[in-house]
């Protein structure tokens, strides 16, 4: 794949000292201007001041001068009006108004990856006479951002962009409702999703495993017990643990492990991508989706804010 990596996105919010407060509980660095980061450094988030939450844009990261020239050349044939900077090609989303840059990047080094903890199981006890090395564990932040989640009023138009345009792969979807797309070997880096208006529904932060994701989760939650929204629960589209929450600007936070990661598109077509329907769009197990999650509190003031932009 020539895509290789997610390297970001930015935001407009009306109190952009809040969201970072909220970034520094996680334990991110960064600020809003350089972006923030997980542990292991990676994609980053950046925020400015606006008068209601926003997505502006996002950049995807590619391998060298030729996957430049590709992208631009599918999106002039597409009909979208692109834009070649040096080594960045960028073009906007009339749906959702987002502008995606692709960009020359090194790849992502390769995680380190901690200590492989096995859990005890009937017949297979590994761990004898003392307590699990988890219950000690506090909160930590975590890894990296993976993926967003893309409300668009237009779902066929922009999930075209990204992928006939762009070049990003579909792994899992259901035709006119959701359309998880990858750019790296994990499931999914964006995802698109039905929405009255523009927005950015939910993005997502890497953890080691579910005890990583259960610590860093359960420190925000006891900190603010209503920011609460979806969880603890395993998805059926990317098979990873979930725990949602709510940051100050009103976008839902998802902390992760144990994503599907795709090394081989024929052999996923083959054999890993499954059926996948509406009885398995929330999850495998957990809670049930949260009408919230469906329809945000804010979506009718994000209606009116976007009707005051004009067309």
């Amino acid at each position: 794949m020539s895509l290789h990596r997610l390297l970001g996105f930015r935001v407009a919010v009306p109190d952009p000292d809040a969201l970072g407060s909220f970034y520094d509980e996680l334990g991110l660095t960064g600020d809003a201007r350089s972006g923030w980061s997980g542990d292991a450094g990676g994609a980053v988030v950046r925020a400015e001041t606006g008068s209601f939450r926003r997505l502006l844009d996002v950049e995807i990261g590619c391998s060298d001068e030729s996957d430049l020239e590709n992208v631009t050349a599918r999106l002039e044939e597409g009909g979208a009006a692109v834009q070649r900077n040096g080594d960045v090609v960028t073009v906007t989303d009339p749906a959702t108004r987002v502008r995606f840059a692709v960009v020359l990047a090194e790849p992502e080094p390769a995680p380190t990856p901690r200590p492989l903890v096995v859990p005890n199981a009937p017949g297979a006890t590994v761990r004898v006479d003392r307590r699990a090395d988890a219950v000690f564990d506090g909160p930590r932040p975590p890894r990296r951002l993976g993926h967003l989640v893309i409300g668009s009023p237009d779902i066929d138009a922009t999930r075209s962009l990204l992928v006939e345009g762009l070049g990003l792969r579909v792994s899992d979807e259901i035709p006119g409702i959701i359309a998880f797309l990858r750019c790296s070997r994990d499931h999914h880096n964006v995802a698109v999703v039905g929405a009255p208006v523009p927005m950015l529904q939910h993005y997502s932060w890497e953890c080691d495993d579910v005890d990583h994701l259960g610590h860093a989760a359960t420190a925000i939650y006891r900190n603010d017990p209503t920011r609460h929204t979806w969880g603890l629960g395993r998805h059926f589209a990317g098979s990873n643990f979930y725990w949602y929450l709510r940051d100050p600007a009103g976008s839902f936070v998802e902390f992760y492990s144990d994503l599907d990661q795709i090394d081989d598109d024929d052999a996923w077509e083959r054999a890993g991508r499954t059926e996948f329907d509406l009885a398995h769009i929330a999850n495998a197990w957990g809670p049930h989706m949260p009408p919230e999650f469906v329809a945000p509190d804010d979506t009718e003031a994000l209606c009116a804010a976007w009707e005051s932009l004009g067309p």
